[in-house]
């Protein structure tokens, strides 16, 4: 795995792990008060609803009370004027408040809503759930009032929806008078609470992951610019080691040139001079013959030593300049390779400083040796130019051209220390070719800083 893709997995997974336990526990939370809010807002409500309910009963006994309490009134009588004055009570807005009664055995005795159900039994009646809601009602009365919670049709829509019922005892008469409110009203408000919880709940769960993305999102974004940062400062020391490799190899190459040429070099010089007088004084043909071929041989050694020297290092490079350097590297090229070879090598007064006239010589050189294996060409132009204080190389050949993406990727190690070299001393290198149309090398250097006065 490279090593960037472990800094953002080692920033990231610990930061990922923290927001997702953090978040769960935060949304379990909010969860679970949401919950407790919302039972509390219906206990509140429901308990508003029972004092209302208590209230209204309270006032119905009060309504009765001075006929039930009348002495003189005989029972039946004060029985039906009791529930004539029940029948006719009524409270809330939409009509839906009125008041019931039922003996103990379950027989309803005053529905103003449904008359139809008037001495019915209802003890065993159930609503959609199954609960025996008279039965139960008639047990909360007997035990000094209460509450019960059922399901009931509403008078003004026709529809069952929760209601909620509170029955007192009528204990000189065993009678049960209740009276209920809907409370569909309260499964709206509690709904719309859990509503706005769950949304509440949304709102915090997106908020955390948005500020997730973008916590991550700057991470990797800090994290790739260190990166890049500590990867352009990795790649400038190294450039700048390959660049003082390179250099090094040059001084040692230019050492070394200056020693095959001054020492070895005028060693076997002087050998095949003293041959050359040897000869002169010996007069038998066969040791005439073993001193040509010695002379022979000495002057193969001499030639090749003179060639590995200027390969190493043209000593015009650093006597009398670039341009020279670069015509004795062209008649070389031209009498090794047979191509033709077209040249216009024009540059002003000034020395060049040694690293930027080894790199366009090198540049040369390595342009050469791949035109001389790779391109099959017939002709090379070469194009040295001082135009301002902008210098320009330019080598193109008519050869058979190559893929240069292609080239780069698989085998231009020469290509790209070309492009480096050139680069490291502030220079632009491009390269362009297509198969079939040969290639142009263009190297273009700013002299400014890069000219001996």
């Amino acid at each position: 795995m490279p090593l960037q893709a472990k800094l953002i997995l080692l920033s990231l997974v610990p930061l990922l792990l923290v927001t997702a336990i953090t978040s769960w526990i935060s949304i379990y939370q909010a969860q679970t008060l949401g919950k407790k809010e919302v039972e509390l807002f219906r206990a509140g409500l429901i308990k508003s609803k029972e004092t209302a309910l208590k209230d209204s009963v309270d006032l119905a006994f009060d309504a009765i009370s001075h006929i039930y309490n009348d002495p003189n009134l005989p029972e039946e009588v004060a029985k039906q004027e009791v529930k004539q004055i029940i029948d006719k009570l009524r409270y809330g807005t939409e009509g839906d408040g009125y008041f019931f009664a039922y003996d103990e055995t379950g027989v309803n005795l005053v529905h103003p809503i449904i008359p139809e159900l008037v001495g019915q039994n209802l003890i065993d009646i159930q609503d959609e759930n199954g609960d025996f809601l008279i039965a139960a009602l008639l047990h909360q009365a007997r035990n000094g009032g209460g509450y019960h919670e059922y399901l009931w049709q509403k008078p003004s829509s026709g529809e069952s929806v929760p209601k909620l019922s509170y029955a007192a005892w009528l204990d000189k008469w065993n009678w049960m008078i209740g009276t209920g409110l809907y409370i569909e009203d309260i499964s709206k408000e509690v709904a719309r609470l859990q509503s706005e919880i769950n949304k509440n709940i949304e709102t915090t769960f997106f908020t955390v992951i948005v500020i997730m993305i973008v916590t991550v999102a700057v991470i990797v974004v800090i994290t790739l610019a260190v990166n890049l940062h500590e990867h352009k400062l990795a790649d400038r020391s190294l450039k700048e080691l390959a660049h003082k490799t390179v250099m090094f190899q040059e001084d040692e190459k230019k050492h070394l040139a200056r020693e095959l040429h001054d020492g070895i070099n005028q060693l076997l010089v002087s050998s095949k001079c003293h041959l050359e007088l040897l000869s002169n004084k010996i007069d038998q043909p066969e040791l005439q013959q073993h001193l040509v071929k010695s002379q022979h041989s000495l002057m193969t050694a001499i030639n090749e030593v003179r060639h590995i020297s200027h390969q190493l290092r043209p000593s015009a490079l650093d006597d009398i300049g670039l341009q020279a350097a670069m015509n004795s590297l062209l008649q070389d090229f031209k009498a090794h390779s047979g191509v033709e070879v077209e040249s216009s090598l024009t540059t002003e007064s000034g020395k060049l400083k040694s690293e930027v006239a080894t790199t366009l010589y090198r540049v040369a050189q390595e342009s050469l040796t791949n035109i001389g294996k790779h391109a099959n060409a017939n002709k090379v132009s070469v194009i040295l130019q001082q135009m301002g204080n902008m210098l320009q190389l330019i080598i193109r050949d008519d050869g058979v051209g190559f893929d240069v993406s292609t080239a780069m990727r698989k085998q231009g190690i020469g290509l790209r220390n070309m492009r480096e070299r050139v680069e490291f001393i502030g220079g632009d290198f491009e390269i362009e070719s297509e198969p079939g149309f040969g290639t142009e090398i263009t190297v273009l250097l700013e002299l400014d800083g890069l000219v001996y006065g």
